[in-house]
């Protein structure tokens, strides 16, 4: 069901599996590795059913990009050397060795490059200041930033670097927190306050105003998340859905009037609700069912999916009444119909069952399916008769 279907196909012989559709590694699984697509496949005479893993290896499809083709800097001409710059990051939405790698700078005599590592192992190039700086020589600089991946050819990506030189103002904002981290409900309407970062400067006048806006953020979370440039607020402009997405990252960066600035980044980790009730899907195998079949022969197979996480998440399945079927769990998301006792279509010749499926949230969320599952006869009864003797008396002088 689902992905599945459009990416795979039985052949001919429906006993090939063959790839339906181009796969995009990076389109369905993202970051996240290994890629995996489990699906079952049920076999008929005689019935199984195979719980098929196909893992999607990763190709060096796409080159690393900025989200922007430059990047403004302004430096003012007191920054001692040694002074970083964070840049932008660049982004390769593949894997492994095939995503993004190294950093390089087109040499100049002032600047350098070094390439920060984060616990988390993504790579942050920031600008070196190797001389002082002199605004009345030379006003501007222009540089290129590539980003280069591992994979074999390199593809690589550029982003063009102009640093303006600034009068001094010695004193940089700095933020409350160096890493700010954000939880955020998934049914929070649009308009409330998600949070808010807050920077402050020593300076005075316009050299401590401060302006915010986000420095490195993909285009997904720009949709959804809008900075107040002059109090840090961010606000939620679009809905947000943890079955799409649950996690985001940002950079915030704070900018005085004298063009000093102070990057903080953001953590945002959506939070799961109960928005999304169980589905059911249901596949008959035999139907009507010949009175004389064994109990635990399966009739039908139910596949339960819910796109919730944890106890949202989980579904347990039963049948409604007593009836002589009972659900037999062949996987966490699939279910056998089974015949749990005899059957006898002269005594009832067909059944209504209704399949409830049901989460455990809170409140919980369900769904049903109904199944007319009709029983065919077999000749198990021989005739009757209404008597056991039966008595004539004829007179001899009948006519014909």
């Amino acid at each position: 069901s689902g992905d599945e279907k459009r990416y795979f196909t039985l052949g001919e012989d429906n006993t090939n599996l063959r790839v339906n559709d181009r796969i995009d590694r990076e389109g369905i699984c993202g970051a996240l590795s290994p890629c995996v697509l489990s699906f079952e496949a049920v076999v008929e005479n005689p019935f199984n059913i195979f719980h098929i893993s196909i893992t999607i290896q990763d190709i060096n499809d796409n080159a690393p990009q900025f989200e922007r083709e430059s990047v403004v800097i302004e430096i003012i001409e007191s920054t001692p050397p040694g002074a970083r710059f964070p840049l932008s990051s660049g982004r390769d939405p593949d894997i492994g060795t095939n995503s993004l790698q190294n950093y390089r700078l087109t040499p100049n005599p002032l600047f350098s490059l070094v390439v920060k590592v984060s616990p988390d192992g993504t790579k942050q190039p920031e600008l070196v200041l190797e001389k002082t700086l002199d605004r009345e020589k030379q006003r501007n600089h222009h540089l290129i930033l590539i980003a280069v991946d591992g994979g074999d050819p390199v593809r690589s990506g550029t982003v063009q670097i102009k640093i303006n030189v600034t009068d001094a103002n010695d004193n940089p904002p700095v933020f409350t927190k160096l890493i700010y981290k954000v939880r955020l409900l998934e049914n929070l309407p649009e308009s409330s306050l998600a949070f808010q970062v807050k920077a402050t400067d020593v300076d005075e006048g316009t050299n401590a105003e401060i302006t915010y806006s986000f420095s490195d953020i993909e285009n997904s979370a720009r949709r959804l998340f809008t900075l107040d440039s002059r109090t840090g607020e961010v606000k939620i402009s679009g809905p947000l859905d943890y079955e799409e997405r649950k996690y985001y990252e940002a950079t915030v960066e704070g900018k005085d009037g004298g063009g000093l600035s102070a990057h903080a980044k953001v953590q945002i980790d959506i939070i799961d609700m109960n928005d999304n009730a169980p589905t059911l899907s249901l596949l008959p195998i035999l139907n009507p069912i010949p009175e004389d079949s064994v109990p635990s022969t399966v009739i039908a197979v139910i596949n339960v999916r819910d796109r919730d996480s944890g106890d949202n998440g989980e579904v347990s399945c039963n049948i409604e009444g007593d009836l002589p079927f009972r659900l037999e769990p062949s996987s966490e998301t699939t279910y056998k119909l089974i015949i749990a006792s005899i059957l006898d279509r002269e005594k009832m010749s067909a059944y209504n069952i209704t399949i409830t499926a049901r989460d455990r949230g809170s409140p919980a969320l369900s769904c049903r399916t109904a199944l007319v599952l009709e029983v065919s006869d077999v000749n198990d009864n021989a005739p009757v008769f209404e008597e056991d003797a039966y008595s004539a008396y004829v007179a001899e002088n009948n006519a014909a």
